[in-house]
Protein backbone atom coordinates (compact mmCIF):
# COMPACT_ATOMS: atom_id res chain seq x y z
CA UNK A 1 0.00 0.00 0.00
CA UNK A 2 1.26 3.42 -1.02
CA UNK A 3 2.14 5.85 1.54
CA UNK A 4 0.50 9.11 0.63
CA UNK A 5 0.80 12.71 2.04
CA UNK A 6 -1.90 15.65 1.80
CA UNK A 7 -0.41 19.14 1.77
CA UNK A 8 -2.82 22.31 2.09
CA UNK A 9 -1.63 25.42 1.06
CA UNK A 10 -3.04 28.69 3.43
CA UNK A 11 0.14 30.45 4.11
CA UNK A 12 -1.04 33.66 2.22
CA UNK A 13 -2.01 36.95 2.56
CA UNK A 14 -5.54 37.02 0.88
CA UNK A 15 -5.27 40.64 0.02
CA UNK A 16 -8.70 40.57 -2.32
CA UNK A 17 -10.17 38.96 0.73
CA UNK A 18 -9.32 41.71 2.97
CA UNK A 19 -6.55 40.02 5.20
CA UNK A 20 -7.04 36.62 7.23
CA UNK A 21 -9.29 34.62 4.72
CA UNK A 22 -8.20 31.41 6.51
CA UNK A 23 -9.85 32.18 10.00
CA UNK A 24 -13.03 33.47 8.34
CA UNK A 25 -16.17 32.06 9.19
CA UNK A 26 -18.24 29.10 7.66
CA UNK A 27 -20.90 27.96 9.36
CA UNK A 28 -19.48 28.41 12.44
CA UNK A 29 -15.88 27.20 11.53
CA UNK A 30 -12.85 28.84 10.38
CA UNK A 31 -12.27 28.30 6.51
CA UNK A 32 -9.11 26.16 7.38
CA UNK A 33 -10.65 24.19 9.94
CA UNK A 34 -13.79 23.47 7.98
CA UNK A 35 -11.13 22.58 4.81
CA UNK A 36 -8.95 20.61 7.28
CA UNK A 37 -11.62 18.40 8.27
CA UNK A 38 -12.35 16.92 4.90
CA UNK A 39 -9.26 15.41 4.33
CA UNK A 40 -8.32 14.44 8.03
CA UNK A 41 -10.38 11.51 7.94
CA UNK A 42 -7.93 10.15 5.41
CA UNK A 43 -4.71 11.24 6.26
CA UNK A 44 -4.71 11.36 9.53
CA UNK A 45 -0.96 11.58 11.11
CA UNK A 46 0.43 12.09 7.35
CA UNK A 47 -1.52 15.64 7.08
CA UNK A 48 0.46 19.25 6.60
CA UNK A 49 -0.43 22.39 6.35
CA UNK A 50 1.81 25.30 4.86
CA UNK A 51 1.38 28.82 6.37
CA UNK A 52 3.10 31.88 6.31
CA UNK A 53 1.00 35.31 6.47
CA UNK A 54 -0.87 35.31 9.76
CA UNK A 55 1.03 31.87 10.88
CA UNK A 56 0.63 32.90 14.65
CA UNK A 57 -3.55 33.65 14.61
CA UNK A 58 -4.07 30.26 12.48
CA UNK A 59 -2.07 27.59 14.84
CA UNK A 60 -4.19 27.64 17.29
CA UNK A 61 -6.97 27.01 15.06
CA UNK A 62 -4.86 24.29 13.42
CA UNK A 63 -4.71 22.34 16.95
CA UNK A 64 -3.60 18.62 16.86
CA UNK A 65 -5.55 18.10 13.21
CA UNK A 66 -2.28 18.69 11.07
CA UNK A 67 1.38 19.28 10.94
CA UNK A 68 2.34 22.64 10.53
CA UNK A 69 5.31 24.16 7.97
CA UNK A 70 6.24 27.28 7.58
CA UNK A 71 6.86 29.28 4.22
CA UNK A 72 8.97 32.21 5.54
CA UNK A 73 9.23 33.16 1.51
CA UNK A 74 4.90 33.60 1.13
CA UNK A 75 5.27 36.90 -0.45
CA UNK A 76 6.96 35.19 -3.17
CA UNK A 77 3.72 33.42 -4.30
CA UNK A 78 2.06 29.74 -4.31
CA UNK A 79 4.98 28.04 -5.60
CA UNK A 80 7.25 29.36 -2.73
CA UNK A 81 4.91 27.61 -0.41
CA UNK A 82 4.61 24.07 -2.22
CA UNK A 83 8.23 24.29 -2.34
CA UNK A 84 8.96 24.97 1.26
CA UNK A 85 6.13 22.08 1.60
CA UNK A 86 7.58 19.33 -0.30
CA UNK A 87 10.67 20.25 1.37
CA UNK A 88 9.14 19.58 5.04
CA UNK A 89 7.06 16.88 3.98
CA UNK A 90 10.66 14.77 2.98
CA UNK A 91 12.18 15.98 6.23
CA UNK A 92 9.43 14.10 7.63
CA UNK A 93 9.41 10.71 6.19
CA UNK A 94 9.30 8.60 2.92
CA UNK A 95 6.28 8.90 0.51
CA UNK A 96 4.94 7.76 -2.77
CA UNK A 97 3.34 10.92 -3.50
CA UNK A 98 1.57 14.27 -2.46
CA UNK A 99 -1.91 15.59 -3.05
CA UNK A 100 -1.67 18.98 -3.31
CA UNK A 101 -4.90 20.80 -1.56
CA UNK A 102 -5.73 24.62 -1.20
CA UNK A 103 -7.42 25.76 2.05
CA UNK A 104 -9.70 28.14 0.06
CA UNK A 105 -11.50 25.21 -1.95
CA UNK A 106 -13.79 24.92 0.06
CA UNK A 107 -16.84 22.87 -1.75
CA UNK A 108 -14.07 19.71 -2.00
CA UNK A 109 -15.38 16.58 0.30
CA UNK A 110 -13.76 13.73 1.49
CA UNK A 111 -14.95 11.72 -1.65
CA UNK A 112 -13.55 14.11 -4.01
CA UNK A 113 -9.85 13.48 -2.37
CA UNK A 114 -10.84 9.80 -2.71
CA UNK A 115 -11.64 9.87 -6.09
CA UNK A 116 -8.20 11.21 -7.20
CA UNK A 117 -6.82 8.56 -4.27
CA UNK A 118 -7.99 6.00 -6.05
CA UNK A 119 -6.89 6.63 -9.23
CA UNK A 120 -3.42 6.86 -8.15
CA UNK A 121 -0.64 4.46 -9.73
CA UNK A 122 2.79 6.07 -8.32
CA UNK A 123 3.34 6.97 -11.35
CA UNK A 124 0.94 9.41 -13.43
CA UNK A 125 0.11 12.53 -12.10
CA UNK A 126 -3.29 12.68 -10.98
CA UNK A 127 -5.20 15.99 -11.55
CA UNK A 128 -8.77 17.74 -10.80
CA UNK A 129 -10.18 18.48 -14.23
CA UNK A 130 -12.71 21.92 -13.95
CA UNK A 131 -13.02 25.09 -15.82
CA UNK A 132 -11.62 23.13 -18.79
CA UNK A 133 -8.72 23.09 -17.44
CA UNK A 134 -6.22 20.98 -14.89
CA UNK A 135 -5.76 22.11 -11.15
CA UNK A 136 -5.50 21.31 -7.50
CA UNK A 137 -6.08 19.23 -5.31
CA UNK A 138 -3.88 17.41 -7.53
CA UNK A 139 -1.67 13.93 -6.66
CA UNK A 140 2.16 13.79 -7.31
CA UNK A 141 3.98 10.77 -7.93
CA UNK A 142 7.82 11.02 -5.22
CA UNK A 143 9.55 11.45 -8.41
CA UNK A 144 8.15 14.65 -9.07
CA UNK A 145 8.90 15.97 -5.41
CA UNK A 146 12.40 17.34 -6.87
CA UNK A 147 11.05 19.25 -9.09
CA UNK A 148 8.53 21.03 -6.88
CA UNK A 149 10.47 21.36 -4.04
CA UNK A 150 12.15 24.10 -6.73
CA UNK A 151 8.97 25.52 -7.58
CA UNK A 152 8.20 29.62 -7.83
CA UNK A 153 6.02 32.27 -8.56
CA UNK A 154 2.00 33.16 -7.97
CA UNK A 155 0.85 30.15 -9.98
CA UNK A 156 1.67 26.92 -8.26
CA UNK A 157 1.38 23.89 -9.75
CA UNK A 158 -0.55 24.72 -12.89
CA UNK A 159 2.69 25.29 -14.85
CA UNK A 160 3.24 21.40 -14.30
CA UNK A 161 -0.53 20.56 -14.64
CA UNK A 162 -1.35 22.12 -17.76
CA UNK A 163 2.00 21.34 -19.69
CA UNK A 164 1.31 18.19 -21.98
CA UNK A 165 4.61 17.03 -21.75
CA UNK A 166 3.84 15.57 -18.21
CA UNK A 167 2.56 12.34 -17.87
CA UNK A 168 -1.09 13.24 -16.28
CA UNK A 169 -4.45 11.68 -15.82
CA UNK A 170 -7.56 14.02 -15.20
CA UNK A 171 -10.69 13.09 -12.97
CA UNK A 172 -13.66 15.64 -13.10
CA UNK A 173 -14.11 17.25 -10.03
CA UNK A 174 -16.33 19.80 -10.17
CA UNK A 175 -16.57 20.98 -6.68
CA UNK A 176 -13.09 22.08 -7.00
CA UNK A 177 -14.60 25.00 -9.37
CA UNK A 178 -15.47 27.31 -6.17
CA UNK A 179 -12.91 28.77 -4.38
CA UNK A 180 -13.05 31.73 -2.12
CA UNK A 181 -11.10 34.91 -2.77
CA UNK A 182 -13.48 37.70 -1.96
CA UNK A 183 -16.24 38.23 0.50
CA UNK A 184 -19.03 37.90 -1.88
CA UNK A 185 -17.30 34.76 -2.28
CA UNK A 186 -18.02 33.99 1.05
CA UNK A 187 -20.97 35.40 1.03
CA UNK A 188 -22.20 33.00 -1.57
CA UNK A 189 -20.59 29.76 -0.06
CA UNK A 190 -22.25 30.78 3.01
CA UNK A 191 -25.98 31.30 1.32
CA UNK A 192 -25.94 27.64 -0.45
CA UNK A 193 -24.84 26.21 2.68
CA UNK A 194 -27.80 27.50 4.20
CA UNK A 195 -30.50 26.43 1.20
CA UNK A 196 -28.43 22.90 1.38
CA UNK A 197 -29.58 22.86 5.17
Amino acid sequence: MMKIAALMIAAGESTRFGGRKQLADIDGKPMLEHAIDQLRPIFEDDLYVVLGAYRDEILSVIGNRAKTITNDNWQSGMGSSIAAGIAGICAAGTYDGVLIALGDQVGLTGSDYQKLLNAFDGSHIIASRYKEMNGVPALFPAAYFPELSMMGGARGAQQVLNNSSYNISAIAIPNAEFDIDTPEDLKLFSSQLFEAS
